[in-house]
């Protein structure tokens, strides 16, 4: 007997299989093949549901939060796309704890946090992306990280069991949370500390007007494109070998940030994907250096 199919197991879940997408809508970078179905469960109890029934059957869905950190290539991707988005309870405040959905975007809950007079997120002001994403990749930036104040998670194991577990900041890494690779996360609870609304709209419109002059405004990217090597910074290198601009295709390096590869406009995946490589040869060759992706790459 055949697997039962993706529609007939969304409809019992309550979902809807949507055909006709690609996944240049769902990235930041709007690169990526044709998908064959993309699932849009919008409670936790429809994602369990879901994921359960898929994996039951033999399928192997994909997660994409907001994309931010995502390069799809060109397909076909023929497993069900599953999106968090639509699981975007809360924020909901108790006393200095803040709890929210996995599709909640970072930055509502990052100056709706500053509105109810609560520090500890202004570094996140301007990260792309989604709470379950931010966490899945502890997304950092201007010496802070999710790790930093995430102290409870809600997810779905590669079992399809909810689980709920208290982290500290011992459990992450760099760009490495605690999940596994077939976990699901649903839900976070972040633990912040007072502070006067006023000062924090002040770090919020700083760290803005920093991350504007130092990274590409209003293009599409991927975010930071290759984990930083030890003791040094990828986009100084990259700067410092005069590869600002270079490009394949539609895709080339921000001019602004030697770390950043920007959509032109018509870049397609196999741009996006030759330029990486072509970057990792010119610094391993010139450099004696390995770079490393951050993001991640679906083939």
């Amino acid at each position: 007997m055949g697997r039962e199919p993706v529609e007939a197991i969304a409809a019992r879940c309550g979902v809807a299989a949507e055909r006709g997408h690609t996944m240049a809508e769902y990235t930041t970078i709007g690169v990526g093949g044709p998908v064959a179905w993309v699932l849009k469960p919008d409670s936790i109890g429809k994602m369990g549901a879901l994921l359960s029934a898929l994996r039951h059957e033999g399928w192997s869905p994909r997660v994409v939060g907001g994309g931010a950190n995502l390069i799809a290539g060109a397909g076909p991707f023929d497993e069900p796309v599953i999106l968090t988005r639509p699981i975007r309870h809360g924020p909901l405040f108790e006393a200095n704890r803040v709890r929210a959905g996995c599709g909640v975007v970072l930055k509502k809950l990052v100056m709706m946090c500053v509105d109810q007079g609560l520090a500890g997120l202004e570094f996140a002001e301007g990260i792309p992306g989604t709470v379950g994403g931010t966490l899945y990749m502890n997304a950092g930036s201007y010496g802070g990280q999710i790790s930093d104040v995430v102290r409870e998670m809600s997810y779905f194991d590669a079992g399809g069991a909810l689980r709920t577990r208290g982290v500290t900041p011992a459990d992450f890494g760099y760009r490495r949370s605690p999940l596994g690779s077939g976990d699901v996360v649903v839900e976070a609870v972040y633990e912040l500390t007072p502070g006067d609304p006023a000062e924090l709209r002040r770090r919020v419109t700083a760290t803005a007007a920093r991350r504007s002059a130092s990274q590409p405004p209003g293009e599409r990217s991927a975010g930071c494109v290759f984990r930083n090597p030890p003791g040094d910074s990828a986009g100084r290198l990259i700067d410092q070998l005069g590869l600002k601009g270079l490009a394949v295709g539609g895709a080339s390096v921000s001019a602004a940030h030697g770390n950043f590869i920007v959509n032109r406009g018509d870049a397609t995946p196999e741009d996006v994907l030759g330029l990486i490589d072509s970057i990792k040869k010119e610094v391993r060759k010139r450099a004696g250096v390995e770079l490393q992706e951050e993001v991640i790459v679906w083939t």
